[in-house]
């Protein structure tokens, strides 16, 4: 009889894989807003990285057909999935059958842009002047909403038709234009006019703006297959910002040559603003704000007054996934009836064991949770460390981790759920100490990490050069700073915080942050892949309430101690015996407060004094004092980190040495003064016409240096070609003309800086030699 029941039991599992397989055969399609480009690059990282397919998906991404309307195109069927901002809004009060499935931008990057030498500062300033607006109002929404309650529509803007010209503005044929905050600003400076920006949330009107939506039968019919895609749509765009440079690539490589490499950097920057991942976790949706941009609408008469959200409007994730295991995950469970869990048994506030071998903090409270929901046993292992703990996961001794950052090694014998908590990765010195901006300030000091802990990963991969120095648990890592036996400790900001105050460490200080941060998940070993999506459905339906209740919880355990009276019973008193001394002679005691006021605001203004002299000091030792443009010094640095950079990376970088012709003529005629005012506005044209990202410095006598990251020679050598007509073209009085020659270099593979700088000043000369007022490039 038990042999029947598991031969019907296999043949149902058989079954359902099997009409499993059938339905993700099916295409989905994504209807997307716009042409490719990194506004999309979530969804180009899910599909790439196999998170569709992982999640049973086929998945089609339409590029936009501007003629026609993309949420038309899902109420048609045409798509079951698109992207559109909070204009959605507008659609479902009419009735039309859409469901919100996640907002993956928190802000919308509908800007207007205007000419920096325009004057025009804020919304009330484009009051009587020419502004190129949407044919069709609830285009750009935002903007319209912020010049409405501004004032400004009421009294009045010069209305232009809305072209995509961006010629207009450089032309001085419009003073304003939409646009997004991604696009037009680096095209407009790329073309070399410098902008500025209006932003409707600095004026109160902060809307979502790209929001993945799906036709309502598609949320009723196949609810599995909608969670499925939200899951995969969130992991993609996680990879895809923490990634920005791969996926920039990657939209070249295979859906569009439309935008350069450096215009897709610039707008994944420009993305991960609107998006917003570190304030709120991706795909959040409030209910309260969506009423509240309901009411944006509403106040100017887009939407009935008496419009209100409906749950049913939006994908509910706590009410949505739950604990809704398929069969096959019932059945894993109802197999592996004891998970064993390992954790880090000393990591406040994050997770620990305590004297009584219990498992407390973070991780346990999520961990408690699951279980309650899901009917899961999590077994902790006990008198394990956090080293011998990753070993036991890799060789499957234990099943996973509650709580662990994600890394390459780690990719080799586990599978991670999406990051449920996240802290930065900083550096803990003593207070003497300066702000470390760069993990290249550590080189050759002694740093503390905790053994198998991603920092010591991640340090001992990226840089060798700094001698590390393994510690058991971060508590050993703070003590020995401490003390002075190393120099610093890496760790996470959260658990740092937590024990230098739990500790009393008064003289420690957080003095700098590295480029990466612990983003905190549930790990699992490799060949359980059921249940990294067990975790993860049960993750899901945790609501953004109790995420806050577990973090405040942990959070006021910082602050919160309990006092010994034994030893504050003589404080007390010692307080009492003063209060009667403060009671008889108040007088004499407010004197001295005065007094100890003014002492204190005289070490103030001291230490701001010092701390503004130190500031002027600093930037006097790595800058020229004739021109204000960097020195040799600090090209000298910048050289060697570019350098560092493209070895590392494989991208391209270039310099341009400018030599400003006859030079020694103008001071023997014309004298010194003369030649220092040609110095300068040199200097101003080239930090007027470089990138921000550009480091431009004096060389030394009229020699100048300008380094151009992720630029090849060719495009140096058009920027140093615009400097060369535009000062051609400036006439110095007593002077008359001045002109530049220019020799460029792309570093070459394996080539030292000294080699890249003699290759620019080579072909500086070759310049020299052809006649001068040129530029000459390898």
């Amino acid at each position: 009889m038990r042999a029947i029941q598991r031969g019907l039991l296999l043949m149902m599992v058989l079954f359902l894989t099997t009409s499993g397989s059938l339905a993700s055969a099916e295409t989905v399609r994504i209807q997307l807003k716009w042409f490719h480009q990194f506004q999309f690059a979530g969804y180009y990282a899910a599909l790439e990285k196999g998170y569709f397919a992982e999640e049973g998906l086929q998945v089609e991404l339409i590029e936009r057909d501007i003629s026609r309307n993309n949420i038309q195109q899902v109420l048609a069927g045409e798509a079951e999935y698109g992207i559109a901002d909070s204009a959605i809004l507008l659609y479902q009060q009419q009735g039309a059958p859409l469901r919100i499935v996640a907002p993956i931008f928190q802000h919308s990057p509908n800007v207007i842009v205007t000419r920096a030498d325009s004057g025009i500062l804020s919304p009330q300033d484009l009051v009587g002047r020419r502004v190129r607006l949407y044919n069709n109002e609830t285009d750009g929404f935002p903007i319209m909403a912020m010049l409405a309650e501004q004032g400004v529509l009421a009294q009045g803007v010069i209305r232009q038709p809305y072209s995509p010209d961006l010629e207009a503005l450089i032309r001085n044929e419009t003073d304003a234009i939409f646009a997004y905050s991604s696009n037009e600003p680096f095209q407009l400076r790329e073309k070399g006019l410098d902008v500025r920006i209006i932003h409707p949330a600095h004026y109160g009107i902060d809307m979502y703006g790209d929001m993945l939506f799906s036709s309502e039968s598609e949320a009723i019919q196949h609810p599995e297959r909608l969670q499925a895609m939200r899951r995969a749509v969130l992991r993609g765009w996680e990879y895809a910002l923490d990634n920005k440079l791969e996926i920039a690539q990657l939209i070249r490589e295979k859906y569009s040559q439309r935008k350069s490499l450096a215009a897709l950097m610039f707008e994944a920057h420009a993305i991960e603003q609107a998006v917003d991942r570190f304030a709120v976790p991706l795909g959040t949706l409030d209910s309260g704000r969506l009423q509240y941009i309901a009411g944006i609408y509403q106040r100017h008469g887009l939407l009935d007054d008496h419009f209100r959200v409906d749950r049913r409007m939006y994908f509910d994730r706590a009410a949505g996934e739950g604990s809704n295991l398929t069969d096959e995950e019932s059945l894993f469970l109802d197999q592996n009836d004891v998970i064993r869990v390992a954790v880090d048994p000393s990591w406040y506030p994050m997770e620990f064991v305590d004297e009584s071998g219990q498992h407390g903090g973070i991780a346990a409270d999520y961990l408690a949770l699951l279980s309650q929901r899901l009917g899961i046993r999590f077994e902790i292992a006990q008198g394990v460390s956090w080293a011998d703990a990753v070993t036991m996961v890799r060789e499957r001794e234990l099943d996973m981790f509650a709580m662990a950052a994600r890394t390459p090694e780690r990719d080799h014998f586990a599978l991670f759920t999406q990051p449920y908590i996240r802290s930065p990765m900083v550096i803990v010195t003593d207070m003497g100490v300066d702000y470390i901006d760069s993990p290249v300030r550590l080189h050759g000091k002694k740093v503390a990490v905790v053994r198998g802990y991603a920092s010591h990963e991640w340090l001992a991969s990226n840089q060798p050069e700094i001698p590390l120095r393994l510690v058991d648990t971060t508590v050993e890592g703070l003590e020995r700073v401490a003390t002075g036996e190393v120099y610093a400790l890496v760790d996470n900001l959260a658990s740092v915080t937590f024990l230098i105050k739990q500790r009393g460490l008064s003289n420690l200080k957080v003095s700098g942050q590295l480029p990466l941060g612990f983003d905190l998940a549930m790990g699992v070993r490799s060949d359980w892949p059921e249940l990294r999506t067990i975790l993860q459905k049960g993750l899901d339906a945790i609501s953004q309430e109790e995420r806050d209740a577990i973090y405040d919880k942990w959070v006021r355990l910082e602050v919160e101690t309990r006092p010994d009276l034994s030893k504050v019973a003589p404080y007390f008193i010692a307080l009492l015996l003063i209060l009667a001394l403060v009671s008889l002679d108040a007088w004499r005691v407010r004197r001295l407060h005065r007094r100890l006021q003014e002492a204190n605001r005289q070490l103030h203004l001291a230490e701001q004094r010092l701390i503004e002299q130190n500031h002027q000091l600093e930037l006097l030792s790595i800058t020229d004092k004739l021109t204000g443009a960097y020195n040799r010094l600090k090209l000298d640095e910048v050289l060697q980190q570019q350098h560092a950079l493209a070895e590392r990376y494989k991208r391209p970088v270039s310099v341009v040495m400018f030599d400003l012709d006859d030079f020694k003529r103008v001071n023997d005629t014309h004298g010194h003064h003369a030649g220092d005012l040609i110095l300068r506005r040199f200097t101003e044209l080239v930090l007027s016409l470089a990138r921000k990202s550009d480091v431009f410095g004096r060389w030394g006598g009229e020699e100048f240096l300008l380094i151009c990251p992720e630029t090849t020679a060719l495009d140096a050598a058009d920027l140093a070609n615009r400097v060369r007509v535009q000062l051609a073209e400036i006439v110095f009085e007593e002077v008359g003309t001045q002109t530049v020659s220019s020799g460029i270099a792309e570093l070459r593979p394996s080539q030292s800086v000294n080699d890249w700088i003699s290759h620019a000043d080579k072909r500086l000369y070759q310049a020299k030699q052809q006649g001068r007022n040129r530029v000459v490039s390898n």
